[in-house]
């Protein structure tokens, strides 16, 4: 018995250990906001916060203290904390070595804390037993990490990105939110119609959360006329939530009168999860708005922001995009608005996406999306809805256009020739309409030549269901060529708007670079990955770099392969390079056709949804915080193209140097990040010096196959016996595993 309890303090040691040696990940920050000039108490859930030294606001200067830092244990893993404690006071009392028994007090100390941190925990589910027996454990928001914040009184509102920065790293970036209304954070009990709490006075903005079964409920005063605007942020804060279904909070607001009856309700906007309820208020009165999510799920990361009164919101415009460098007017639909028209001259660096919002009365609206082409637009000509009625449209143009009521169709014709390569496309979902796209090609005969119902594009890792059309298309024969658009769902009305592009097929293509904060250490580098979006048949290579790029940080083998959907990219930082935080930007450079295109590579985090689902959620910046040099470094020497060619059944061997800089045990274990079926890794262990790393080929690869594999190392940095914090009990806490990147290996197979 004695050894299995000191097996379970062994094993404590190791897991608390090991967690300190990760970067950070970030779950959720409540609240997700303030105003300017504000101090906030602000909690940061997530994992591996322990060594918590900072957070990054978009480089906005802040000030920020933590409070408090509390870890999330489950029973079991409470007891094994209880266990060891036990063991080392038993210990410690035939413990007759003094420097010993400081060791082991140290550790005593060590443990009181995570005891008090379990005793805490059971407090809060003893005050609220019906909440507790509700609550799952998730190591994904197992640790918190309390903060007294105060934003600037100049600070712009807007979104903003907030990192936690710990000794091991950066965090994944999550949204806050710096507002322009009234904020006040939800107070429990006030999860029931009956007994909502009271908010003093509208427009405000009320922060909050939803535990498992929980509703929250609040009361206003309304008089007669009034436009109210309740508009909920829940998945626009956290967009996927870890382990969860459908995969993010998927909210629901309900509103009462003061007699309790519902008079309004919303689950999604237009299919956009987030709820917004427009309501024009028909007699005075105290009115209830509940927010819960649709299911009665629950947990600390369903956090939401939600803004009550008359504040400005457009819920559609018209058209959705127009022409690079040129003046727009666009009809604004909505409530609280200042006018019915924005004027407004467009951004020259299509194709991308504006975001355009109006101000009222000192507040700003939401805001919609508007596309940019470089093609001219054209507006849709009613009637147009049989084949006979077809609108004559040009070559290389953009239609603006709306599927007007349900059932309806829009066609369009054009003069083509044979062999023409021509691309047809829908932006619709893609912008904010409702409209399910569907489009048909056509003969003059009325044959069938294509036809589209959705296609991806991966560049809109928010939009789960993709619901816009594109056809890509070599004309057979020369003539009139017919494009019918309707909705799928035959579905309409003035909501559905589109922008259908007919020009010839174009080349071209976007970057997603995963993650969005990296942490480098001097004289050693990290490893990004670069994914590459093709569109119009483009298959060509794309050579990456960094714009401006600061002192001693480069590009490694910085290409994406020709036919490649992705590249494992490696950026180096010398003993130069300023240790500071810093932003990057790395831009891909491609011959598409007859020109040369260049695209920023957009900064992301690679998500999942659902258990299964993944998606390149797009962020503000790439940011790198440039550390001190790793403990132990091994250098690869690869083919000077930075690609190794191998047949199949075939070894490859490449020549390994370790480089030491601290007390480093033995040699560095070798890892494989997610290598093919076809690879393997032969060498697990090189030593103290370096030696040959042999991978190797399967019989059954096939030549063409390719692939990027990330080589990773993990060496073990010892704690002396002299040392204070040495652990003379649990002997392999003073073992530190680090792990870190070695390189990137490019693979192809060969005849």
């Amino acid at each position: 018995m004695k050894k299995k309890t000191l097996l379970t303090v062994l094993c404590l040691s190791a897991a608390l250990l090991c967690e300190a040696a990760i970067v950070p990940h970030v779950g959720f920050v409540y609240p997700a906001g303030g105003t300017p000039g504000t101090k906030l108490t602000v909690t940061i859930g997530g994992q591996y916060l322990r060594d918590f030294s900072g957070i990054h606001l978009s480089g906005i200067p802040v000030e920020s203290r933590m409070t408090d830092y509390l870890r999330i244990y489950d029973r079991k893993e409470a007891n094994r904390v209880k266990r060891g404690k036990e063991v080392i006071e038993a210990k410690m009392a035939d413990e007759t070595n003094e420097a010993r028994k400081q060791q082991m007090q140290r550790q005593i100390e060590r443990l009181d804390q995570e005891m008090a941190m379990v005793m805490e925990t059971v407090r809060e589910d003893k005050m609220n037993p019906a909440m507790a027996a509700k609550k799952q454990f998730n190591p994904q928001l197992a640790e918190r990490v309390t903060l007294e914040l105060t934003l600037p009184a100049d600070i712009t509102p807007g979104n903003y990105e907030l990192r936690v920065i710990t000794t091991n790293g950066l965090s994944n970036p999550l949204q806050f939110q710096v507002g322009q209304m009234t904020e006040t954070s939800e107070k429990e009990p006030n999860n029931q119609v009956k007994a909502p709490e009271k908010l003093s006075s509208l427009p405000v903005l009320v922060n909050g959360q939803i535990l498992p079964g929980d509703v929250d409920c609040f009361c206003f005063h309304a008089g007669k006329g009034q436009s109210l605007v309740f508009k909920a942020e829940a998945r626009s804060l956290v967009p996927y939530l870890a382990d969860a279904v459908p995969g993010w909070f998927q909210a629901v607001l309900t509103l009462y009168d003061e007699k309790g009856r519902e008079v309004a309700y919303n689950d999604d906007y237009f299919l956009n999860p987030d709820p917004v309820l427009i309501y024009n208020v028909p007699a005075d009165g105290d009115y209830t708005l509940s927010i819960r999510d649709s299911i009665f799920r629950g947990r600390e990361d369903f956090v939401y922001r939600l803004s009550i009164g008359e504040i400005p919101f457009i819920e559609r415009i018209f058209p959705l995009g127009g022409t690079e460098n040129s003046d727009m007017e666009v009809s604004l639909y909505g409530v609280n608005l200042p006018g019915k028209k924005l004027k407004f001259k467009t951004a020259g660096n299509a194709p991308d996406i504006q975001h355009i919002h109006v101000e009222k009365d000192g507040l700003v609206s939401n805001s919609r999306s508007f596309s940019l082409s470089p093609l001219p637009d054209s507006p849709e000509n009613e009637p147009n809805n049989l084949f006979p009625q077809a609108f004559a449209v040009t070559n290389d143009t953009v239609i603006n256009g709306m599927i007007g009521k349900p059932g309806d169709q829009d066609w369009f014709r054009f003069e083509g020739r044979r062999g023409q390569q021509k691309t047809i496309e829908v932006f619709a979902r893609r912008l904010g309409s409702p409209l399910d796209s569907r489009l048909t090609l056509y003969n003059a005969q009325q044959q069938v030549l294509a036809a589209n119902d959705d296609t991806e594009d991966k560049s809109f890792g928010l939009l789960t269901h993709p619901a816009d059309s594109r056809i890509d298309f070599t004309l057979p024969e020369s003539g009139t060529c017919f494009v019918r658009l309707d909705d799928s769902q035959g579905k309409g009305g003035d909501e559905y708007a589109y922008r259908l592009m007919i020009s010839d097929e174009q080349s071209d293509f976007q970057l997603r670079v995963v993650p969005a904060s990296l942490r480098i250490p001097r004289e050693g580098t990290a490893i990004v990955t670069v994914h590459v979006i093709r569109y119009g048949g483009f298959t060509g290579e794309v050579r990456l770099s960094v714009l401006d790029a600061p002192l001693g940080i480069t590009l490694q083998r910085a290409v994406i392969p020709e036919g490649a959907n992705s590249a494992q990219i490696v950026i180096a930082a010398s003993k130069r390079t300023e240790k500071k935080m810093m932003e990057l930007e790395i831009e891909g450079s491609a011959n598409c056709g007859s020109r040369t295109v260049s695209r920023r590579a957009v900064p992301s985090e690679d998500m999942m949804q659902a258990f299964i689902y993944r998606h390149l959620v797009t962020a503000q910046k790439l940011l790198v915080q440039v550390a001190e040099p790793d403990p132990v470094t091994v250098a690869l020497t690869l083919p000077s193209g930075g690609v190794v060619r191998a047949r199949p059944g075939s070894e490859i061997s490449l020549s390994a140097m370790v480089t030491r800089k601290a007390d480093v045990q033995g040699g560095v274990k070798l890892t494989l990040s997610d290598p093919p079926e076809w690879l393997s890794l032969e060498t697990g262990y090189l030593e103290r010096q370096g030696g040959e790393v042999i991978l190797k080929i399967s019989p059954n690869a096939e030549p063409g196959n390719s692939a990027t594999v990330l080589l990773n190392g993990t060496a073990r940095l010892s704690r002396s016996p002299k040392d204070p914090e040495y652990n003379p009990i649990a002997k392999f806490q003073n073992i530190k595993p680090v792990t870190f990147d070695i390189d990137a290996i490019s693979i192809q197979i060969i005849n």
